[in-house]
Formats: structure tokens, C-alpha cells, sequence
């Protein structure tokens, strides 16, 4: 038996999740010696039996019933859990869908030592609905924010030189998940957000914003777009994105393509970060870079207040206008215009952007670590679970091998996170 203090599960392939949990890992183990291992949530119960760890971490408990089932189980067995959270900008019009099962969220209970929020303004917002949850929430700041002011990345002249290219202008286009306002499975679930008449406008927003992407590619042949996709995509046919990788001055990144160049340093190679309505552009700000949105309905949908921060395009004539304004100036007056809302986006989202905001987290997660235990006694349903994974891992690898993708991963996949981050971090 090889006994841990911390396990972290996490989803092998999910850079943002993996740049959240890492500093926080590694300041912990450099600072008070904590041992740790990060491994795949997909063979989670294998691994909790394994190791038997004190204390489970995941970057993200809500919104995955594989994340939900195993920290419920784990939590129930006696094991200390607690989760940070990626996609923290909590929306006002909605926010149940960050604290509860994002498919079945008929318990509302959160099965959770501590939940660890990026802002005030977010636990404020629970707070606000459910009082009971004062003692599990904490606030340290939005972790995976540290990167931009602890890490140095990728430059536009490296990146060029690596994939042979020969352009001086390279504008980054992220991503948005319209695909699920086409999926049955999620229409349920997105109703709680939007209504039929946004989704309507969602969908139809699609092929416009598609074609106002087409041709800026088209009649810009001088500048690179690198299209990133949106990481949550599933149906690529339903994407802003379908169809344009044909073109010669087209760059893509997702999850499969040219997956080892995260988003920061996508953002940081881009002189110009655009899209229809990204978080990113928040990011896009922490490192110095202009942004702009496309939206050719309307603006006052449902969404997350980033917006506010950027300018805003109705058609091709408005975005081609703030691509030339940018390329003669430097700048784009529009933009210009919104800094005082930048400053307060980004102190109501991510509360500091000091690059601190992993210690805080690591704090928080001690303070849980040090608590007398609940006493540990495991679930018949966890070795069930452990059972399957081993033979669900041992189907993958021998009689079928073209099937459960999620499987698909080198053991050792935080390994380059692990690196990248014990250089920057002292104590």
C-alpha cells in the first residue's frame, strides 16, 4: 500500500483544470512536505484504493457525472474532499448549475469539506440562496489566473519558427460551445439557463458568426487566425470553426490538434484575441493583448459579465474595421474606452490578480488536511467501481481498442504542469 495525503483527479486531457490544481500542489509539497499524486478521475476508485489518500482534491466536482458520483462516494466513505473550481465566474441568472449535479440535481447537497471559490461576489451569490453553506465555501482567488503573472510563454517568433510559418500578424479566435443548443441530451439543462428563444438565437448565431469568420480569413490572406476550439466540444459539424481549417492561413488548436499549445500561449503568440463570447478575453487582458467580440444579433443574452470588458462587432464591415484601426494604431478606440470596466470584470471574477492566489487556495486545503478525521470505511460501491476501471482499462488496451477515448492518456500527463510549475514556484 503506497499512502498519500493528497490524491488529485483530474481529466488527463484538460490543460485548463491541470494549470489550476498544479501550483497548488506543488507550493503545498515544497512548503510543508505534503505528498501527492495526480491521476485520471477515469480510474479514480482504482486509485483511491491504492493509495489511500487522506484528502481527494478536483479542480472541478460539478457539472460531470463522472466528477459528481466520485466525490459523493468518497465523501460519504470519509474521506476529506474538497474542490476548487474551473469555471468560476458564477452567472447571476443561474447559479445552481456550479453548485449542483449538473443532470440530476434533485439532492442539493454538497458532498464537499470545502468548496473553493474564485471571488467573493461568487459565494456571496450562493450565500445569498443557501445560508447553510457559509462553513464549506472559501474564497482564495481564481487560481488558474496565477499563470500570467508567474509563468513566461510562448512568442509569436518561436511559434512561427516552429510550424514553419511566415506570417507578421496572427489574430487568435477563441471558441464557443454552440453545439450543445443542438443536442437533445442538453436541452433540459440549458433551459435553466436560457430560454427557447436565445437557444433559437444561438443556433442561428452559429452559420452568421461562421460566415463573418470565412471571410475575414478570406480577405486577410496576410494575417494567420488561429482558431482555438472551444474544449468542451463534442460535435465539430456544429462549430463556428467547421469548414475553415481548409484555408492556408488558418492555424487550429483543440483538444486533438496541436494540443500541446495551451491557451496562454495561443493568447500570447495572437496579437488580436477575438470571438463570439469567450472567458478568455479576461485572461487576453492579464497579458496585455486587445480584444474584441462578434456578436451579429444582439448583445443582452444571458452571459457572463467579461463581455462588458471588449468591443463589440455586429457584422464583417465592423470587425474588419477594428482589425484595420488595430494593425494603423496600435489600439482600437472602442476598446480603449471600456478600461475602467476591465478593472472591475476582473476584481468582481477572479478577485486578485496577484499570482498569489494558489498559496490562498493551499491554505484553505491545510486547514481541511489538519481537521480531526471522520474516520475512513469504503463503500462496497467503491471497489465495484475500481473493479470496472481495471477491466474497462484492460478492454481499451487488448479487444477494444477504438473505443472509450477518455482512456486514451500517458500515466504520466501532470508530469509537464508538475515541471513547469516547481521552477516558478520559491517558498
Amino acid at each position: 500500500m503506497n499512502s498519500i495525503d493528497i490524491l488529485d483527479l483530474e481529466w488527463p486531457r484538460s490543460d485548463r483544470d491541470l494549470n489550476i490544481v498544479t501550483p497548488i500542489l506543488v507550493y503545498l509539497n515544497k512548503k510543508y512536505n505534503i505528498k501527492y499524486k495526480t491521476v485520471s478521475i477515469f480510474n479514480g476508485y482504482y486509485y483511491v484504493l491504492k493509495y489511500r489518500p487522506k484528502l481527494v482534491v478536483v479542480s472541478n466536482f460539478c457539472g460531470s457525472i463522472v466528477n459528481e458520483s466520485i466525490v459523493k462516494l468518497l465523501y460519504l466513505s470519509g474521506i476529506k474532499v474538497v474542490s476548487l473550481i474551473s469555471e468560476g465566474n458564477v452567472a447571476e441568472y443561474n447559479p445552481d448549475r456550479y453548485l449542483w449535479r449538473s443532470l440530476i440535481d434533485s439532492e442539493r447537497r454538497l458532498y464537499l469539506d470545502k468548496f473553493i471559490l474564485w471571488s467573493v461576489r461568487s459565494k456571496n451569490l450562493f450565500l445569498n440562496k443557501y445560508p447553510e453553506l457559509e462553513s464549506v465555501l472559501a474564497v482564495s482567488g481564481a487560481v488558474g489566473f496565477d499563470r500570467y503573472r508567474i509563468l513566461n510563454f510562448k512568442d509569436k517568433h518561436s511559434f512561427l519558427k516552429e510550424n514553419r510559418l511566415k506570417y507578421k500578424k496572427i489574430i487568435g479566435i477563441a471558441g464557443f460551445g454552440f453545439d450543445i443548443f443542438f443536442a437533445d441530451l442538453f436541452k433540459q439543462e440549458m433551459l435553466k439557463s436560457y430560454d427557447y428563444e436565445q437557444i433559437k438565437m444561438f443556433r442561428e448565431d452559429l452559420y452568421k458568426i461562421q460566415n463573418i469568420y470565412r471571410m475575414l480569413i478570406e480577405n486577410n490572406k496576410d494575417i494567420l487566425f488561429i482558431l482555438r476550439h472551444h474544449p468542451g466540444t463534442f460535435d465539430f459539424e456544429k462549430n463556428e470553426f467547421y469548414g475553415l481549417d481548409t484555408y492556408k492561413n488558418v492555424f487550429v488548436s483543440s483538444n486533438f490538434i496541436n494540443s500541446n499549445l495551451e491557451i496562454s500561449d495561443l493568447i500570447n503568440i495572437s496579437d488580436l484575441w477575438i470571438g463570439y463570447e469567450t472567458t478568455t478575453a479576461l485572461e487576453s487582458w492579464l497579458l496585455g493583448k486587445k480584444t474584441f467580440l462578434i456578436n451579429p444579433t444582439r448583445t443582452d443574452f444571458n452571459r457572463e459579465i467579461i463581455y462588458k470588458g471588449s468591443a463589440i462587432a455586429k457584422n464583417y464591415n465592423e470587425a474588419q474595421k477594428f482589425i484595420d484601426e488595430y494593425y494603423a494604431n496600435g489600439t482600437i478606440d472602442s476598446f480603449e474606452e471600456l478600461e475602467a470596466w476591465r478593472k472591475k470584470v476582473i476584481k468582481d471574477i477572479i478577485e486578485y490578480d496577484d499570482g498569489k492566489n494558489y498559496q490562498r487556495a493551499a491554505d484553505e486545503i491545510v486547514e481541511v488536511l489538519n481537521r480531526k478525521d471522520r474516520g475512513i470505511k469504503f463503500r462496497k460501491e467503491i471497489y465495484y467501481g475500481a473493479a470496472k476501471q481495471i477491466l474497462k482499462l484492460f478492454l481499451s488496451k487488448t479487444i477494444f481498442k477504438n473505443r472509450w477515448q477518455e482512456l486514451k492518456y500517458k500515466s504520466n500527463f501532470a508530469e509537464k504542469y508538475k515541471k513547469i510549475y516547481s521552477k516558478a514556484i520559491d517558498v
